[in-house]
């Protein structure tokens, strides 16, 4: 690559590949070695080295979960719009925060259940490998419904999931924890216990209310074994 012309080379060049049902690229790694990126492949698509890291969003400065959005970038797991944008106050689709976790903790496996409402969504592919890993489960044997807002606790649920984590029997003192599902009750303790999630100022934990896609961020980020994290 040329580096004047290509990429920064102060971004950490790296191999990106175009993910048809996504529609987005990511990125893959590789090793740089003056003006060569190297990185092994198994399939063909459409590859450009890109700058690893472009986390020049214009409406995250200041934002209180702007840190953890540069961190969940930088490991390729998300990315922003073609405007410039993150949208870190907006709510996060099942779809979205899925492809997400997948990438976040390089969930494999072979291929799950596909859904009705999935067969030709552009997200197919992390779900098949969420629900076969068991991360997430549909709404019954038909129907996932990938373009719904995740709830907080759904969301929570799946990174329990996604980390492996022992759900724990816990009182919540919660002024709404009674709302809370009970197949959820015992992933929210965990959650909150462990320091992956926690409550709203006036007491409320809402889970049932549409998490926002700085809250995904910030919860997957704090869920992340520390060897999948980026080093400083």
């Amino acid at each position: 690559f040329d580096p004047k012309a290509a990429v920064d080379v102060e971004e950490n060049p790296g191999i990106n590949c175009y993910d048809e049902y996504s529609r987005r690229w990511v990125n893959i790694g590789g090793e740089v070695s003056g003006h060569t990126v190297t990185v092994q492949v198994d399939h063909f698509t459409k590859f450009a080295v890109i700058g690893k890291i472009i986390l020049s969003f214009t409406d995250i400065a200041g934002h209180w979960a702007e840190s953890n959005i540069k961190e969940l970038v930088s490991l390729g797991a998300i990315s922003g719009y073609p405007d410039g944008t993150f949208r870190p106050d907006n709510n996060i689709t099942r779809a979205e925060f899925i492809t997400t976790l997948v990438k976040a903790f390089r969930a494999e496996g072979q291929r799950g259940k596909t859904f009705v409402d999935t067969a030709s969504h552009w997200a197919r592919e992390s779900i098949a490998v969420a629900v076969a890993s068991g991360i997430a489960s549909g709404y019954d044997a038909d129907t996932f419904r990938p373009d719904d807002a995740i709830t907080r606790e759904q969301m929570t649920a799946m990174i329990m999931n996604a980390a492996k984590l022992t759900p724990l029997r816990e009182e919540l003192t919660f002024t709404d924890s009674e709302s809370i599902s009970g197949w959820a009750m015992e992933a929210v303790a965990a959650a909150i216990n462990s320091g992956i999630m926690k409550g709203y100022p006036d007491n409320t934990f809402r889970p049932r209310g549409n998490a926002t896609r700085a809250e995904a961020v910030t919860a997957i980020v704090n869920a992340l074994p520390e060897t999948v994290k980026p080093s400083n």
